[in-house]
């Protein structure tokens, strides 16, 4: 699904900021915009204040971004005591089989450098060695494996695969926290566009109060924080 595009030119920090203090600047004027006209009321200023609570009880993209960052750390140790344990089982499939190298690739010996990269193949990785230990229990068991072998071989590949969905649905999180704050704000400058529009006629030839009521434009970091987190999302 393609992220809302934002009607305001900054980031959503920027924004949410102005919007509190436009919001603040407008409540102590607004005998002067309900004079004005019809249109803004008190009910129009509960609104645009309750789109601005919702928007800011979003929890900003840099928390999920540092989600995502503990995810990830999670699972390179994960992946890392995987790989230990994996190591330690080796010797004793060794002992099991000695000289047997094509035995030795059925239980991954020659796949394990390639499945080290990455969580998702570690996960592949561990389901085809479960298998594999699996057909030769009688065997292993022989050679200093117990039942509790076969359980941590079970327990790591579970483990992964928690953290890995962990980490799935961080990141499915922030992609829908950043939606539902940019609609909220999208709302939010829906309704500040008018009482901005009215403030030039309000306070015409009072340019003090009239740059209180201009939209913020966006910085070169802005724009360049809005392209990093859509091409992470």
């Amino acid at each position: 699904m393609a992220a809302t595009t934002r009607v305001y030119n900054c980031s959503d920090a920027v924004f949410i900021s102005f919007s509190s203090q436009s919001i603040t600047l407008i409540g102590d004027e607004h005998a002067k915009f309900m004079a004005f006209s019809n249109h803004f009321t008190p009910e129009t200023l509960s609104a645009m204040k309750i789109l601005f609570q919702n928007a800011d009880a979003i929890p900003s993209d840099k928390v999920y971004v540092d989600m995502q960052a503990k995810s990830t750390n999670n699972i390179k140790l994960k992946l890392e005591e995987t790989g230990k344990f994996y190591q330690r089982c080796k010797f004793d499939i060794e002992m099991a089989f000695p000289d047997d190298k094509n035995i030795w690739n059925q239980f991954g010996f020659n796949d394990y450098d390639e499945a080290r990269k990455s969580a998702r193949n570690m996960y592949m990785f561990y389901s085809d060695f479960q298998f594999m230990t699996n057909l030769h229990k009688e065997d292993l068991l022989a050679k200093n494996w117990t039942e509790e072998t076969f359980t941590q071989i079970e327990d790591h590949k579970s483990s992964l695969k928690n953290l890995m969905d962990e980490q799935t649905k961080s990141m499915v999180e922030r992609g829908r926290a950043t939606d539902q704050r940019v609609v909220a704000l999208n709302s939010l400058h829906d309704k500040l566009a008018k009482y901005m529009k009215a403030a030039k006629f309000i306070y015409d030839g009072n340019e003090e109060m009239i740059k209180w009521f201009k939209f913020p434009v966006a910085t070169p970091t802005d724009k360049k924080e809005e392209e990093a987190t859509a091409s992470e999302l």
